[in-house]
């Protein structure tokens, strides 16, 4: 109701329409009560061609009201949607690390508009049948009755049983909507899973046979084909009623009526104009009718749509939460414990302490919690116990929004995204000038590769990047993160796809040019290590030992193996 009330104005102006609509439409059965009674009957051919003319020009004024109150109707419904499509865009942006490992891209997007296009529809309909429908309904049966209240009856008897056929079908409709949407959001993930560039990679790569996949995709559309046309019988239920019910009413109508007229109590005009306006009454009924089994439907959508709107949100700032004024960058981990299914503990009481401008290694066998150590940092997702500190401050206590301003990141996967090298460096630093692009690329061994390319900074690098190699995204995750000049730097191993000059380079930038930064990175390779001013060992979410490289190996079993094993082997590789 309140995203209705929004958009008021519309809902008043076309309320209006619909009562002009309902009013001037009461004009043409007059009319031709008239036309018969005195013009044809009462044998006036020159009061006959005025009526007539009349009755022309109240046809065109119906359909020029008609047209406006239909292009308010349209604006109202898109404008709603949209309303509706930026409120669950806004809430999907705020929600944590954890909502995205537990919904696929295919999900969102489904939700985000296939579930709104089907929303977009009702809304149109509601907006334009319920108005239109009480307000014509309303004037005309009062119309009707003051006019002739016997004849009135015998033109409502059949609309119960319409009202009755759309209460169980609107039941099935909001049944079959549900399911039908939900397979739709199912297919989507699918699909986006398999027809993307990744996808034909691995795919293509593992000599996967794809017709298990068309197979699978025929057999699912088959089930959505089944569900769409029981879907829709359901939604035209009231329509096949109305097909007959009007008819049966119109009998009634005729029956009494003609005997009325028979016995001279009533005119042929007023039978005539009363067959007329039942048939038109047919339209308002079957809306309505239509209205109650698609808002049943409807209702199944509106329920998916405000189930991810008013999520509540994992990473929400405390009430008292302020900005953050230029950080020196000191990051403490107190007591840190998190889950990402409750009761499987992925950080148990992880604590430690980064000094400003420090860089730090985790190391640790796979799934020991670097990379979720990482994300805590960046505030993906909040503690399940425990606290994380900047300066001293509980994150909790600082604006997200703030927090991130000194913030980057470079994953191991580079995220690039389907625009020109310039957007994609932007996204760190929007104000960024040309001379900060240039610089940025320069200090990530980035520029000449963005020189030899015809269209420079606006080449367009395709869809996650694979217009480039493996080095050249990586190189643009780096010179992305440095042109942002942060004060606190997250990097998943930022160097595994560069050669060993590149690597130097870079890693001379990073201990040269951002020696005020605080870097933690995840560690895969020993050259990260041997640089590392603190390295951090954890196994199974605990912390199993700190220190620098030396002295680890001496005391640190696990970290020496992996030293041996892993770290030592990829260097000689």
């Amino acid at each position: 109701m309140g995203i209705l009330l929004m958009h008021r104005g519309l809902i008043v102006g076309a309320s209006v329409l619909s009562l002009a609509l309902a009013v001037i439409w009461l004009v043409p059965p007059f009319l031709i009560s008239v036309i018969i009674d005195r013009g044809i009957l009462g044998g006036d051919s020159r009061l006959l061609v005025v009526l007539a003319c009349l009755l022309v020009g109240v046809a065109i004024l119906i359909g020029v009201v008609d047209t406006v109150h239909g292009y308010c109707v349209v604006l109202l419904s898109e404008r709603v949607v949209r309303s509706l499509r930026i409120m669950l865009f806004n809430s999907l942006q705020r929600q944590s690390y954890r909502f995205f490992l537990r919904h696929s891209s295919g999900e969102v997007m489904s939700r985000l508009w296939n579930d709104l296009s089907g929303i977009q529809l009702a809304v149109g309909t509601a907006v334009a049948e319920l108005l239109g429908a009480v307000i014509f309904l309303a004037v005309v049966l009062l119309f009707m009755v003051a006019w002739n209240w016997q004849l009135t009856v015998f033109a409502i008897l059949t609309s119960p049983l319409v009202f009755g056929v759309s209460y169980y079908a609107g039941k099935l409709n909001h049944t079959l909507t549900a399911r039908l949407y939900g397979k739709l959001e199912s297919l989507t993930a699918f699909t986006a899973d398999r027809l993307n560039i990744s996808g034909f990679i691995v795919m293509r790569g593992l000599g996967y046979d794809v017709n298990i996949d068309s197979k699978r995709f025929a057999k699912q559309t088959g089930e959505l084909q089944q569900l769409a046309v029981k879907q829709t019988m359901a939604s035209r239920a009231p329509i096949i009623a109305l097909a007959v019910f009007p008819v049966l009413a119109s009998s009634f109508i005729y029956i009494y009526g003609g005997a009325k007229v028979i016995d001279g109590a009533i005119t042929l005009g007023t039978l005539t104009a009363f067959t007329t306006l039942s048939m038109r009454l047919s339209t308002p009924i079957g809306n309505l009718a239509g209205l109650y089994v698609n808002s049943l439907g409807s209702l199944a959508l509106f329920s998916r749509i405000f189930q991810w709107i008013d999520l509540p949100l994992e990473t929400t700032d405390a009430v008292n939460a302020q900005n953050l004024n230029n950080p020196s960058g000191q990051v403490s981990f107190r007591h840190v414990s998190f889950e990402y299914e409750i009761g499987v503990p992925t950080i148990q009481n992880l604590s430690f302490s980064i000094e400003p401008g420090q860089l730090v290694a985790l190391v640790g066998p796979s799934g020991a919690g670097k990379t979720t150590v990482t994300n805590l940092i960046l505030r993906l997702c909040d503690p399940t116990s425990g606290a994380i500190e900047i300066d001293g401050r509980e994150l909790r206590q600082i604006r997200v929004s703030s927090l991130r301003q000194f913030m980057a990141l470079v994953p191991q996967e580079c995220v690039v995204f389907n625009t020109t090298i310039r957007e994609n460096l932007l996204i760190a630093k929007p104000t960024a000038t040309e001379e900060d692009l240039a610089e940025s690329c320069n200090l990530a061994s980035f520029q000449a590769f963005v020189d030899s390319l015809p269209h420079g900074y606006d080449t367009v690098v395709g869809e996650l990047g694979y217009r480039l190699s493996g080095g050249e995204r990586q190189r643009l995750a780096i010179a992305r993160a440095i042109l942002k000049r942060p004060k606190i730097l997250v990097m998943d191993e930022p160097t595994s796809s560069l050669d060993s000059i590149t690597e130097r380079a870079i890693r001379d930038v990073l201990s040269d040019t951002l020696t005020e930064t605080t870097t933690v990175v995840v560690a895969h390779r020993l050259s990260t290590i041997l640089n590392s001013d603190l390295i951090i060992v954890l196994n199974e979410g605990k912390c199993i030992d700190m220190g620098q490289h030396k002295e680890l190996l001496t005391r640190c079993d696990l970290y020496r193996r992996l030293s041996q094993e892993q770290f030592i082997v990829q260097d000689v590789k």
